[in-house]
């Protein structure tokens, strides 16, 4: 087998740290890994991080504090922390504060050009404002959010994002006894028949490689991901069956997800996540003499981690405030959790 190709680029230090500890980090230890970089472009990442890990412990006044400290920051993270402080007063209930703080970020992010880091901070206050009961003020971030992604080119990250605006956008106005137009039934109809086509798919084609009988009640069901640093490796390894996956991992994760849902919809008693590496597989291969480049290879390799290594195996979907699997270092609810992904 060849070696494994070099990635795009190295990974920040904050996520070589993050990499390194091998487990979620704690709220400490990100905070000293921020203290440790005073003054380095991540040391807000490391803040927002702190914030989220100390408010699901149930510290939201602590957490409030360091959101407002990571959003003097400019830029990506200082807005991310914004976004944590628009969470953290609803969970307060400090209604009116928190809406003063989203009138505050969305007026940043009209000054700005429209841009896809932009759009997922878009999401992310969808996400934040329908979990806080805000439908209305969702809704309007939501249309904002849609109109930005429209002016954002045709990259596949945007077609993404403008594909999870959408399905908000509908069940936003289904919440809110507004009459669905044509694009909220289009985007409606297009999820369901892309989940049914999948457990159509799961159930029957795909029954017989997972020994399970068409007519089967229940089933257990693996889903290998590759590490969002091994992404680019892999789809050099594998352009063929990778091609649907897209050329950037943050809509491979989102893909992923929904094969996830799907099994689940078709049956599945439980579905795990099982998390690969090439490095490892290569080892697999060598050891067991299987062709790498036979996809039930993958599906053997994927079989073997989840009985080798159960502590590394995560039961789908994950707690929703707990870290999402697919390494962002956000929370799940707000990650590939939000109803936009599923």
């Amino acid at each position: 087998m060849n070696d494994v190709p070099p990635l795009d680029a190295e990974p920040t230090p904050y996520a070589a740290f993050l990499k390194g500890l091998g487990r979620e980090p704690s709220a400490d230890e990100c905070q000293r890994w921020a203290a440790e970089h005073a003054g380095t472009p991540e040391e807000p990442r490391a803040l927002v991080d702190v914030g989220w890990l100390t408010a699901r412990g149930g510290g939201n006044e602590q957490a409030l504090t360091l959101f407002h400290r990571a959003a003097g920051f400019a830029g990506e993270f200082g807005r991310d922390a914004q976004v944590g402080i628009v969470d953290q007063l609803y969970t307060l209930r400090r209604g009116p504060e928190a809406e003063q703080a989203q009138r505050a970020l969305r007026a940043e992010l009209d000054a700005q050009p429209a841009g896809l880091t932009d759009l997922r901070v878009f999401d992310d206050m969808v996400e934040v404002l329908t979990e806080a009961g805000a439908s209305e003020s969702a809704l309007e971030w939501c249309q904002a959010g849609l109109d930005r992604a429209a002016r954002a080119g045709d990259a596949p990250e945007a077609a993404e994002y403008r594909r999870g605006l959408a399905l908000s956008r509908s069940f936003l106005r289904s919440e809110l006894d507004i009459q669905l137009d044509e694009d909220d039934l289009a985007v409606e109809a297009e999820a369901n028949a892309s989940l049914a086509a999948f457990s159509e798919l799961v159930r029957t084609e795909w029954g017989s490689r997972l020994d399970v009988p068409v007519d089967a009640e229940a089933f257990d069901s693996i889903v290998l991901r590759w590490t969002r640093e091994d992404f680019a490796a892999v789809r050099a390894h594998w352009p063929e069956s990778t091609a649907h996956y897209s050329d950037d991992y943050d809509t491979y994760a989102a893909r992923i997800q929904r094969e996830a849902r799907g099994y689940d919809e078709a049956g599945a008693a439980h579905v795990r996540m099982v998390t690969g590496t090439l490095a490892d597989f290569q080892t697999y291969t060598q050891r067991t003499g299987s062709d790498p480049a036979d996809q039930r290879t993958r599906q053997n390799y994927g079989e073997w981690r989840a009985a080798a290594y159960p502590e590394q195996t995560l039961p789908w979907p994950p707690a929703r405030n707990g870290p999402c699997w697919c390494d962002s270092g956000r929370k799940y609810k707000k990650c590939c959790g939000t109803p936009a992904k599923n």
